[in-house]
């Protein structure tokens, strides 16, 4: 263990220690920040909890081809989304309401993005198919969905 005699040692060594730092690799500056950014995940992760109108036992014994909506409820703390999800797109409401910005996101990337009006209601575009996730940014917070497919 380093013990320094005066602050002036300190203070050089800690110069000399953040010299150094400039000379990490580009990837492990990445590597630290991607690992720094899950932190949070639970946290910003909005989970599946409320209702899915697919699981719903009522409807399973409805058929399934008369069906044209498929409703989701999203809820992490004090926040929740609410979507329906159809071949001409995806209506959804934030709670509590307010403007957002909400993204639908693929595996590839960055699909749609529409802005939430004063009533926290949106509309996107028809999803495209395979797993898709929302992102809701409000008041400098973002949040996202887990995955689903539709």
């Amino acid at each position: 263990m380093q013990h320094w005699d005066s602050d002036e040692r300190l203070l050089g060594e800690l110069g000399a220690a953040l010299t150094e730092a400039a000379s990490v690799p580009a990837s492990f500056l990445e590597a630290g920040r991607a690992a720094f950014a899950w932190r949070t995940i639970d946290e910003e992760l909005l989970l599946l909890t409320s209702y899915d109108s697919i699981l719903d036992t009522e409807l399973a014994g409805r058929a399934r081809a008369v069906l044209t909506a498929r409703q989701l409820v999203f809820d992490a703390d004090g926040f929740s989304l609410q979507v329906e999800v159809t071949e001409a797109g995806i209506a959804g409401q934030l709670m509590p309401p307010g403007r957002a910005v909400v993204a639908l996101l693929t595996p590839g990337g960055h699909a749609e993005e529409t802005t939430a009006d004063e009533f926290g209601s949106f509309l996107l575009g028809p999803p495209p198919p395979g797993p898709i996730r929302l992102r809701c940014t409000v008041d400098g917070t973002t949040v996202q969905t887990d995955w689903i497919c539709v």
